[in-house]
């Protein structure tokens, strides 16, 4: 982890204080004026210093401190390169108790949640294959991590990263799996969609849509949704991969269908977002568009969104009264794709500049917006008020967690119940959060100002 003493230090020199010794968090400042009275003003090179200490501590993490306080985060922890030498991130994944990742030597690493510790390094002894999912699935008589490659299965002991098994697949994946119970569900460049029995590395069975499937299988209740580049749309029984409906649009389907109890929303190549019946596939809307849709569709709390080429960060209401043609709510400026809802914002990320924007949820309006330029993966778990876990392409993994949180406000998930494993405090060393903007505990950071857009680079 990160030697957060020395850095400090430094700054200390500067006579700037940021963080106590034992925790390296923000410490009060004795004798502070009351909110009413003015602040003094700092000399040129106190506030040159500031810059300075400032500037080192945004080189040395994934993202700095003042980034995450403009996102209404602070920082927990960061590791030290986990990437194997020559090697690079391939896949991140966050548990209740535990961060996992692994990179493209296939080393696989396990960090604890609370403090950033490394539990256990181990490899998958793969070759060139390149990984696509990690995913921690405890059962009752083992607990074990399971690795998907492009051609095979490896499963390793999580307590203490030993090989247990490693199965290759009948069909290969051509993206990463959904689990429903025992199986894992993927689709396959040969157009089927697949089920492997992931405990026993055994090929279960498959069914055809045809073209190529590409993008990852939604599970929703008991139905496993499907699209395929033939255009075919498919809801099939995740438990016995029998088929309950299909439906055949004019050209294919690339992204990932999204879904909730009532109805499945898929984005096609033939410029239509569709709304179907999740019972039994018939039409409820259609949006139609300017432009082939490739972006996934994200139906998180009460909202559906898409990124629309040519439109911007549209919301939809999901089930609309006697709308055939679809209803918008908003369309925003705001680049790339909805990956999580933090507070009354939406987080919506941009792969492609690396920029993340958080988006008000009443009328799309940018909040707020910073640049990440390290960042190679960017997850948020849970994806409603979820801690942030960042990784960089050397495999420094970051975690930051919600102002509201670290206040002591504690933060619902989607369930409404709290998130235990990310609340609890860190038992190792932390790392500072951006001080003097006297809103810790706003939601969103920034400075109050609700119409105001702030962009880091």
């Amino acid at each position: 982890m990160i030697d957060l003493p020395t850095t400090l230090a430094c700054i200390a020199s500067a006579t700037l204080v940021l963080a106590t010794p034992a925790t390296a968090q923000v410490a009060p400042a004795k004798g502070r004026p009351d909110a009413g009275a003015a602040a003094p003003a700092k000399s040129k090179p106190e506030g040159d210093a500031r810059a300075a200490a400032m500037a080192a501590l945004d080189a040395r993490y994934v993202v700095g401190p003042a980034t995450a306080d403009d996102l209404g985060y602070r920082i927990v922890w960061q590791t030290e390169p986990l990437a194997t030498r020559d090697a690079s991130l391939q896949v991140m994944n966050a548990t209740a108790d535990s961060a996992w990742f692994g990179d493209s030597a296939g080393s696989i690493v396990r960090i604890r949640r609370d403090n950033g510790e490394t539990v256990w390094r181990s490899s998958t002894y793969q070759g060139t294959d390149r990984m696509l999912s990690l995913d921690y699935l405890p059962a009752e008589h083992h607990d074990n991590v399971y690795v998907v490659t492009e051609l095979s299965s490896v499963a390793l002991d999580a307590t203490t990263g030993n090989l247990i098994r490693r199965t290759r697949f009948a069909q290969l994946p051509a993206c990463a799996p959904a689990v429903f119970g025992p199986t894992m569900i993927f689709g396959t460049n040969t157009g089927l969609s697949s089920w492997f029995q992931y405990s026993s590395g055994y090929n279960w069975r498959s069914t055809t849509l045809g073209g190529h499937v590409t993008a990852p299988v939604t599970v929703a209740g008991e139905l496993a949704l499907a699209g395929s580049t033939n255009g075919t749309v498919m809801a099939m029984d995740a438990a016995s991969a029998g088929i309950r409906w299909t439906r055949k649009l004019s050209a294919g389907v690339e992204a990932p269908i999204a879904a909730d109890s009532q109805a499945c929303f898929v984005a096609g190549i033939d410029q239509s977002l569709w709304a179907f019946d999740l019972s039994n596939g018939r039409v409820l809307w259609q949006y139609f568009t300017q432009a082939a849709l490739t972006n996934p569709p994200v139906r998180i709390a009460d909202g559906l969104y898409l990124a629309v080429p040519g439109e911007g960060l549209v919301s939809f209401n999901p089930m609309p009264n006697e709308k055939p043609e679809g209803e918008v709510r908003w369309k925003s400026k705001a680049p790339g794709n909805v990956i999580a809802r933090v507070g009354t914002n939406l987080m919506a990320w941009d792969a492609a500049t690396r920029t993340l924007s958080s988006v008000a949820v009443s009328n799309g309006r940018i909040v707020t917006q910073v640049k990440m330029p390290k960042v190679e993966s960017i997850k948020f778990v849970p994806a409603i008020d979820g801690d942030m876990f960042l990784a960089s392409k050397d495999g420094s993994v970051e975690r930051l967690e919600t102002l509201a949180r670290s206040a002591g406000g504690g933060v619902g998930t989607a369930s409404g119940t709290q998130d235990k494993a990310s609340a609890a405090p860190s038992k190792g060393k932390s790392a500072p959060s951006a001080a003097g903007n006297g809103n810790a505990g706003a939601p969103n950071g920034g400075d109050g100002n609700a119409n105001s857009t702030r962009t880091r680079n």
